[in-house]
């Protein structure tokens, strides 16, 4: 017969000391996209629409066969057309909004705030609407009421003391680690390759 496992809470505590010292700051990791229409209470980092980064991004299946956001970054007029032209057209100008919800979980939101093929001009205007309404520590609920109202949003009644505590990741480590893998900056991505049906 085997001895009972009984728990050990001086073991337990220095592995997690140990693991925890070993992972690194937890800074670096966990910020995921999301819909604030899930996350109840949140507040948008900055304080004005000059805060929020804007990106050209397009939709294309990621290795696993989900479809993914991905962002493009060139200068050269003639080959943003030729990516564009392999991603089937397909694109649209996207904020990244730097969330913290009321529980101090941090997310990102990706809205569509200019109408490529298929995006309306109500979706990015009141997703616009919103984001000015939760910046600079305001606390708002942020709804998707569908394609004929777009975004809706409102104020906490009384959260005027209440402070988000944000990572302490720039914006761009936040992108860069949000978007791993899939920032476009050549034809030869494997994305792009992959949705021509060429292989990767």
């Amino acid at each position: 017969m085997t001895e009972k496992i009984k728990f050990n809470k001086n073991l337990s505590k220095k592995l997690s000391l140990d693991t925890m010292t070993d992972l690194g700051p937890s800074d670096t990791q966990g910020i995921e996209i999301k819909s604030p229409g899930k996350m109840h209470w949140l507040t948008i980092k900055g304080e004005t629409w000059e805060d929020i980064q804007t990106v050209l991004t397009t939709e294309l299946y990621d290795p696993d066969g989900e479809l993914s956001d991905y962002i493009i970054q060139v200068e050269d007029k003639g080959l943003l057309e030729k990516i564009l032209n392999k991603a089937d057209d397909r694109y649209s100008v996207k904020a990244i909004v730097r969330c913290c919800n009321w529980f101090g979980t941090e997310f990102i939101w990706t809205p569509s705030i200019k109408a490529g093929q298929g995006n309306s001009k109500l979706a990015g205007d009141s997703a616009k609407k919103a984001i000015e309404k939760g910046l600079n520590g305001n606390w708002v609920k942020i709804r998707w009421n569908g394609n004929g109202t777009g975004w809706n949003c409102w104020n906490h009644p009384g959260a005027e003391n209440k402070k988000a505590e944000w990572s302490k990741m720039t914006d761009e480590d936040v992108i860069d680690s949000v978007f791993d893998d899939r920032i476009i900056t050549s034809l030869d991505h494997e994305a792009l390759i992959r949705n021509t049906g060429a292989k990767v």
